[in-house]
């Protein structure tokens, strides 16, 4: 974004009177400092899974066809069926593609449908409270760690615990910081998930840092 503004410096003229009615004639002048350009800078994420699969998509998916995109290689890493007790592991690759440099501050879920329908009570909170989910810096599961707890409190937005820092998009390649999402099924997960199809969407959030160059 880029925005030009022009600014004025006025000069108050002062005329003072002396005497009984006799007015002063004083010299005057004004000047200007124009064509002052303010060029803003750019706040923009973009956020891949990465785990060898070859193109953007879901981080979980159950088969390779549900991880497959349209005019996409076939998916890699399908998690097959999930039951009590389970966890997965999935990347997360979020890259700076503006000019300023960020922090990922907040995070959030939401649950989008059950079994090719709107998600419903009880059914879709069963589901959230039997999902644990913690989300890391790759390589620093203990401590870097953005979020931990249930799927259920990740369906409103949560500050970050660890807030990472991403420079500003300079070269060739995007700055980046990957993610990792462990999600639990917890083993005490009751027999009403069984057979469910849950879709969710993770959403992460970035803000511009008070550093920037």
């Amino acid at each position: 974004m880029r925005s030009k503004l022009i600014l004025g410096l006025a000069v108050i003229i002062i005329v003072a009177s002396v005497g009984a009615g006799v007015t002063l004639a004083i010299f005057t002048d004004q000047d200007y400092n124009s064509e002052n350009i303010f060029s803003a800078g750019t706040v923009d994420i973009a956020a891949d899974r990465n785990l060898g699969d070859p193109i953007p998509g879901p981080m979980f998916y159950t088969t390779v066809e549900q991880g497959t995109v349209p005019d996409g290689g076939d998916a890699l890493n399908p998690t097959g069926v999930w039951w009590p007790g389970r966890t997965e592991y999935r990347n997360l690759d979020v890259r700076n593609m503006g000019s300023l440099q960020v922090r990922i501050n907040r995070v959030s879920a939401e649950i989008t449908s059950i079994n090719g329908a709107d998600p419903q009570p009880p059914l879709s909170e069963s589901f959230a409270a039997n999902m644990h989910v913690k989300i890391y810096v790759a390589g620093h599961p203990q401590t870097k760690i953005l979020y931990e707890g249930s799927l259920a409190n990740l369906l409103t937005i949560q500050d970050c615990i660890h807030k990472p820092v991403i420079a500003p998009f300079t070269n060739l390649w995007p700055p980046m910081v990957q993610l990792v999402y462990e999600v639990t099924m917890l083993p005490q997960a009751g027999n009403d998930l069984q057979g469910i199809v849950p879709i969710v969407s993770f959403s992460v959030y970035a803000e511009q840092t008070k550093n920037n160059p």
